[in-house]
């Protein structure tokens, strides 16, 4: 996979794995009732793996106005170091 993958929407950053599977940060809301994002979620794409880690904003609210980047700082921490090991294949592209 020589060429970039474009990146889904809401994707906020992308780790590539040593497969050349990614791992992609985005953000989203807690609960269905929630109105705005409050989570910031890394996903591994690589087929059979389906690792996840979820960081809540409020856990760092003290530190900045939303918490949101102290969770990103921390996911994106979880993606790297996940992303160095993950052996998981990328998922295939869809064939139409």
């Amino acid at each position: 996979m020589s060429e970039q993958q474009p990146w889904e929407p809401g994707v906020i950053a992308r780790f590539l794995t040593v497969a050349r599977a990614t791992v992609d940060l985005s953000h989203d809301m807690h609960l269905i009732t929630d109105t705005q994002p409050n989570l910031t979620i890394a996903r591994c794409g690589g087929t059979g793996c389906g690792a996840t880690h979820t960081e809540k904003w409020a856990d760092y609210a003290y530190r900045t106005n939303n918490g949101s980047s102290g969770a990103d700082t921390e996911a994106s921490k979880w993606a790297q170091a996940h992303a160095e090991t993950c052996r998981a294949l990328p998922r295939p592209a869809a064939t139409q």
